[in-house]
């Protein structure tokens, strides 16, 4: 198990033999979709607890229903993904998340927490009918080669999204709040404006979106896969065969479970935690927790390149171990400056080794693509639903610093689950890249 980088030579590839004519329409259109993440999620955080003054967990509560709506439509959208239109799958997503941002407006008007966990859950249901097909889309357009730069021009699309939109929301935000500070419907404004958006990105995407066409690979690529290697080889193989492929898949997708846990433990109370202890100016802590999604944004496209070209378990042993140290110094940094810097360090290294992880699971099958990234986010939901209300139960009963030390542990544990899945599944990849790797 070498730990080395791929593709050492720096050359400099045309786009053409990347992805397809048309792969800027798809990723233009998540800017769209996106315009509402950061606003959404920091906003009804700060209505919930310190607006309403409801206990922490019922925030935990909030990100769980959405984590819900999403597991719910998991279960489901990766056989409708491989066998239906992945176009129209992808309207309807921004359709339901456009609905679900206008009952959030809604309930906030009327101080419905019910009706706000209704609409999360619908949040969630629309958020993964829309990213399950058109990570399938992504995948179908671009170069198994260049898979991570592909999902990394994605965040970056996406980054940008939360860029706009969160300035859009904050500004309607603070100025509402300074000229009628008790005026609800104006001060949460953006949230339908938000909603509109997700409408528009749908009828753009049906519209300017071809997903017949797919990217074709040169003669030289001769590892190219005409069959499914992955399916073909499950049937034809020894029994002790299937056995250890099987238990690569229960380790991998373990591990997502149990990182999914953890990611939900500590993830939805960072900023009331900084809130609480750091600074209580909601408008300075958004300030500085703004440029997470920014410079993650800005570097994305670097960080799917370099994913494509560093050996996976070297990035998921590094990445792994200086996260767990990043999470100790936020909660032990007591300044914003540096919380924001430290915000910015932990994106950039969730963001690399995701990058990685969905260049990997991407290549394990073509013909039933989308019931893995299925599968992936219905492992991922469960994780969600439950971290969020275990780290709300923990920061009341031991207290706020618990979630993340917790976290910390087992992101550290996680990372044998991961080489050792990985290394287990590795020979099975449909889409193979160990030959361009020998020329």
């Amino acid at each position: 198990m070498r730990l080395t980088f791929r593709n050492k030579k720096k050359e400099s590839v045309p786009d053409h033999q990347k992805f397809t004519s048309d792969f800027n329409s798809v990723i233009f259109i998540v800017l769209w979709n996106s315009l509402g993440f950061f606003f959404i999620e920091f906003i009804m955080t700060y209505y919930i607890y310190w607006v309403l003054n409801y206990p922490i967990y019922q925030v935990g509560l909030f990100f769980s229903f959405i984590t819900f709506g999403a597991l719910i439509s998991s279960l489901f959208i990766g056989y409708l993904t491989d066998r239906y239109s992945k176009r129209i799958l992808v309207m309807i997503g921004s359709f339901g998340r456009g609905i679900s941002y206008f009952g959030l407006y809604i309930s906030v008007i009327m101080e419905s927490l019910v009706g706000m966990y209704i609409s999360a859950f619908v949040l969630g249901l629309g958020a993964h009918i829309f990213w399950n097909p058109l990570d399938s889309i992504i995948s179908e357009k671009s170069s198994k080669y260049h898979r991570s730069s592909a999902f990394g021009k994605r965040r970056f699309a996406l980054g940008m999204g939360m860029l706009i939109g969160t300035l859009v929301g904050f500004t309607i935000f603070s100025l509402a709040n300074v000229i009628t500070p008790s005026n609800t419907f104006l001060i949460y404004g953006a949230i339908p404006i938000f909603g509109i958006s997700n409408f528009y990105a749908g009828i753009q995407f049906s519209r300017k979106v071809d997903e017949e066409k797919k990217f074709v690979y040169s003669e030289s690529d001769n590892d190219t896969p005409l069959e499914p290697k992955l399916d073909s080889s499950i049937n034809s193989s020894k029994k002790s065969s299937d056995f250890i492929y099987f238990f690569g898949i229960i380790i991998l997708f373990s591990g997502f479970l149990l990182s999914a846990i953890n990611y939900g433990l500590y993830r939805p109370y960072i900023q009331t935690y900084v809130l609480k202890y750091i600074n209580s100016n909601a408008e300075l802590v958004a300030a500085f927790y703004l440029p997470t999604a920014l410079i993650g944004a800005l570097i994305a496209p670097k960080l799917g390149t370099l994913a494509d070209k560093i050996n996976t378990y070297l990035a998921i042993g590094i990445a792994s171990l200086l996260g767990g140290i990043v999470t100790w110094l936020i909660i032990n940094s007591g300044n914003l400056v540096f919380f924001g810097i430290l915000l910015v360090v932990d994106n950039t290294i969730m963001l690399t080794v995701s990058f990685v992880f969905i260049n990997f699971l991407s290549r394990v099958t073509v013909k039933h693509r989308g019931k893995i990234f299925g599968l992936i986010t219905i492992f991922e939901s469960i994780g969600m639903i439950i971290g969020p209300v275990l780290g709300g139960l923990v920061w009341q009963i031991i207290s706020p610093q618990a979630p993340f030390i917790i976290s910390i542990i087992v992101e550290w544990s996680l990372i044998s689950f991961f080489i050792i899945g990985i290394w287990i599944l590795n020979p099975h990849l449909v889409e193979s890249i160990e030959n361009k790797k020998k020329n």
